[in-house]
């Protein structure tokens, strides 16, 4: 016997970016994936250094050590891009402020402190860090995915700051 599928029904907002996707629906199911948060660090011209909060960090070999990043155009894009290197601070869960301070909603009080432990700056305290040199770049739609080898990491102890279901989120328990 067969059976016969039913037309597909797409949402207009599919329709419109020419995915049978609806973007609404893909954001809401990939926010369903439970992340830790990451604090990319990286210098500008004058010696400053510049955050950016991510999500997408992950790790993609052990030998050699190497991860990658995703991001969309800006200022951290440029200054990785240029430098070919960037920190990477994995937030301690009662680091919020921090994610969202470097997310692009600075918090007036809080004042990052920055430390070089080889050659980059990253934050002082933090669950885990990693110094990061680019090997590759690789263009996907509106994002760059820049991988890169770890030169230097190091960690503390603690429980991270977790994201899940678009809301931050605290370890019931530390590792």
């Amino acid at each position: 016997m067969a059976f016969e599928k039913p037309p597909m029904r797409r949402s207009a907002k599919a329709a419109s970016t020419g995915s049978p996707v609806d973007p609404d629906q893909f954001r809401h199911s990939v926010s369903l994936f439970a992340t830790g948060i990451v604090v990319l660090t990286c210098e500008d011209d004058d010696g400053e250094v510049h955050g950016m909060t991510v999500n997408s960090f992950t790790s993609v070999s052990l030998d050699p050590p190497t991860v990658l990043v995703s991001l969309r155009a800006g200022k951290s894009h440029r200054l990785i891009s240029r430098n070919g290197r960037y920190g990477a601070c994995i937030l301690h869960e009662d680091q919020q402020s921090f994610s969202v301070h470097f997310s692009g909603r600075p918090q007036e009080a809080l004042r990052p402190d920055f430390i070089v432990r080889h050659r980059l700056p990253t934050l002082r305290k933090c669950l885990a860090w990693f110094e990061c040199e680019t090997v590759e770049k690789l263009q996907i739609h509106d994002h760059t995915l820049f991988v890169a080898q770890i030169t230097a990491c190091g960690s503390e102890g603690g429980a991270p700051l977790m994201f899940y279901g678009s809301r931050y989120h605290r370890t019931a328990t530390a590792a």
